[in-house]
């Protein structure tokens, strides 16, 4: 696990994640309000990224999710879109792009390799 090129690949994704909260904490954004509800997303998106580092097939399947709906979801909006919402569906799209690599696809859905 520790020589995998996958584990890189998802420490990006993990990156793009916290890129993603980091837009959330711009000025201006109303569902930044509660700083609890922020700390849930994040504890989340932490625990979503140490599954995916022990090949979790759930935790590939709910980003993979989150993020095509919210991509869907950008495009069913409709023109003309706000500058943090094109940066954060191209955060999302950097995320998928990583999550459908072969490395981490061989990763999470391919064999025990010996892993304990």
């Amino acid at each position: 696990m520790l020589t995998s090129p996958a584990r890189s690949l998802i420490l990006t994704c993990g990156v793009a994640l916290a890129l993603f909260d980091l837009v959330a904490l711009l000025p201006g954004n109303p569902d930044a309000a509660s700083t609890g509800s922020f700390i849930v997303v994040v504890a989340v998106q932490l625990l979503i990224v140490w599954r995916l580092l022990h090949r979790s097939r759930i935790a590939w399947s709910l980003v993979v999710l989150g993020s095509g709906f919210y991509v869907v979801g950008f495009v069913l909006l409709g023109a003309p879109y706000e500058t943090t919402f094109t940066v954060t569906c191209l955060l999302t799209l950097m995320l998928l792009g990583l999550l459908f690599t072969p490395p981490v696809l061989a990763y999470v859905f391919g064999g025990d390799d010996g892993v304990v």
